[in-house]
């Protein structure tokens, strides 16, 4: 009977060990405000930074697209679409969101969001 006991709790202490190795995600964003009145531009945001290999499984916010660029300001990939971003693999590294803006629109916010 006790060997019951303690494979049951084997049993559920690998069941939780399996649920902690679910894929962990990360977000960047990127903003960019231009006054053209001013003749000024803002850019802020948050880098995103995989510290593994991952995936692009969410965008947010994007009307406008962005390039994605290395932390070395290398151009990856310009999307028109910000959803076509969804998917994309990703190596290792910090990634630096940088959105468009539109004639009209001067202001536009990105958040991507990626599984490693």
């Amino acid at each position: 009977m006790r060997l019951v006991s303690v494979l049951a709790a084997a049993t559920v202490m690998f069941g939780l060990a399996a649920a902690s190795a679910q894929a962990e995600e990360v977000t960047g964003s990127g903003t960019l405000v231009i006054n053209d009145h001013f003749h000024t531009q803002n850019k802020w945001g948050t880098n995103l930074v995989l510290p593994h290999a991952g995936k692009i499984i969410r965008v947010m916010d994007g009307t406008y697209g962005f390039d994605l660029k290395t932390a070395d300001g290398v151009k990856i990939a310009s999307f028109l679409d910000p959803q076509q971003a969804v998917g994309m693999s990703l190596p290792a590294g910090t990634y630096v969101l940088d959105p468009y803006v539109c004639s009209r629109h001067r202001h536009h916010h990105i958040e991507v969001t990626a599984a490693y």
